[in-house]
């Protein structure tokens, strides 16, 4: 019985953790191609990239650290995901959170530890929140499509923060486009002196759990993921769907304001013009390859972090080009967008060798 019980939760997981798999071992194929191409060998590289993430401590600390704000982005992705909705603004929603919080944290001055850095940490998630409730507003009310809104309010954040920091929030004396350093009492303590890893990966895999739960055991997260699977039948059971869409965009934008903090309050101290690594695009590959679970994003972010750190890491001591992690990233998500071609190679007569399915033992006088 037990036995069974254990192949039944197996074969649960693995349904549904089969295609971002594939999804990813595809992308991975990708990346190998492209690294083949620049004249090196994609199973060496690959082999350096996982052997040097773990190779020292301060290896170990970069690969979260570069996890941290990509755990952020995943779970906001996956949190819109979830209710239907497609969210690709989280970069404008992650600046306008960092510029919030870089500014909150230089210009408030007087404040203790525990007052400063709270107050500049919410306002960072407000200011997330703000920008993914205008678009949820947008919907709303005038019908207009997410994935229009979110685009151009990238590029509208994108440029108003690139002005704030070039013109009347520009740091004294400086010839780049940057705001003034943020006061002791505003920064997030780092784990390792000497590394980015901060404490706010704590609060990303706090909020991963939380809204696990939110989603699984809540009035709110069953009525978010009815309307994602079905939106005619969540109308017809009567639930107010502009009310979930606007929690849901909210919600999602204030994840992204919160990884635009960590970045500020933690790692950079002020708000630098173009600081992003496209930690808000990064996240929809970070959430696809989690199938837009809020936990699971949360470990999807910890192997990103390990592909990016260990890139970085060989291309210090080669030509190896780091970019090779973006190419999997984007396709992580082509493949993630392509059920049919993923489902045709899952149906390969190979494959199903490797995972038997339990045949149903038909009833006396079913035909053949």
């Amino acid at each position: 019985m037990e036995a069974c019980k254990g192949n039944h939760l197996l074969r649960k997981i693995w349904e549904s953790a089969k295609r971002p798999i594939l999804a990813f071992l595809l992308a991975l194929a990708v990346g190998g191609i492209m690294i083949a191409i620049s004249g090196y060998n994609p199973f060496w590289v690959y082999y350096q990239v996982f052997a040097l993430a773990f190779s020292s401590t301060k290896n170990i600390a970069s690969v979260f650290a570069q996890a941290t704000p990509l755990m952020f982005s995943g779970i906001a992705y996956a949190i819109a995901a979830k209710c239907g909705l497609v969210n690709l603004g989280l970069e404008g929603q992650m600046l306008s959170g960092a510029m919030v919080s870089a500014l909150l944290g230089a210009y408030l001055t007087g404040l203790p530890l525990i007052i400063h850095l709270p107050i500049a940490v919410l306002g960072g998630a407000l200011a997330g929140a703000f920008t993914g409730g205008l678009t949820a507003y947008l919907k709303n009310r005038f019908g207009a499509r997410e994935i229009i809104t979110t685009v151009m309010l990238n590029e509208i954040v994108a440029l108003l923060v690139s002005f704030l920091c070039n013109g009347p929030f520009r740091a004294e004396g400086s010839i780049w486009g940057m705001t003034e350093k943020i006061q002791d009492s505003a920064m997030i303590a780092r784990i390792i002196k000497n590394t980015q890893l901060t404490y706010a990966i704590f609060l990303a895999l706090i909020l991963g759990i939380l809204l696990e739960i939110l989603l699984k055991k809540s009035s709110l997260g069953y009525k978010m993921q009815v309307i994602g699977q079905n939106l005619r039948a969540a109308k017809t059971a009567g639930i107010n769907v502009n009310r979930v869409f606007l929690i849901s965009f909210a919600l999602s934008g204030a994840l992204a304001g919160l990884c635009g903090a960590a970045m500020i309050l933690g790692v950079n101290y002020k708000f630098i013009d173009g600081f992003s690594d496209s930690y808000g695009w990064s996240g929809i590959s970070v959430a696809a390859l989690a199938a837009y679970d809020p936990f699971f994003s949360v470990i999807s972010a910890i192997l990103f972090g390990v592909l990016k750190a260990g890139a970085m890491i060989l291309n210090r001591s080669s030509n190896v080009p780091k970019e090779f992690v973006s190419v999997i990233q984007a396709f992580v998500v082509v493949f993630v967008a392509a059920p049919r071609m993923i489902d045709a190679l899952l149906s390969a007569k190979w494959l199903k060798r490797l995972i038997p399915s339990k045949r149903i033992p038909a009833k006396e006088g079913d035909s053949k």
